[in-house]
């Protein structure tokens, strides 16, 4: 059997919101799946290296729980995701080439991103 292809959308930033994508996407690489995971306008700043994770309205408790459950923080799974061949995307975004992101990223249209979750074993946006 050959490998897997996963495609993982990240469309928000809050707290609750970051975790799904990127344990998705270590979870699939760690399986040896080729992993594409491409981050929207709002996502993008999960990249971003002053990225501080806020809880939505009502999920404030999170953190904490986080804490005590031990649990990677945002930056700890996004080099995780890097280590293990996860290829990151940004998707129709008016970037410069000064953006503050943490690892690099390529540029690429919603229509890419469609297109490749077409061919994928697995497509997930969160």
């Amino acid at each position: 059997m050959g490998s897997k292809k996963v495609v993982v959308l990240a469309l928000h930033d809050e707290l609750e919101s970051a975790y799904p994508p990127l344990n998705v996407a270590t979870g699939a690489a760690s399986s040896e799946a080729e992993v594409i995971l491409a981050f929207s306008r709002k996502g993008v700043n999960i990249l971003k290296k002053n990225y501080t994770p806020v809880p939505s309205d009502g999920m404030e408790y999170l953190p904490k729980a986080l804490k005590g459950f031990n649990a990677a923080s945002i930056h700890e799974l996004l080099e995780i995701a890097v280590e293990t061949g996860v290829k990151l995307y940004v998707v129709d975004l008016d970037m410069d080439n000064d953006a503050d992101f943490i690892y690099p990223t390529e540029q690429v249209p919603i229509k890419w991103v469609l297109n490749e979750a077409a061919s994928a074993d697995l497509f997930l946006h969160f």
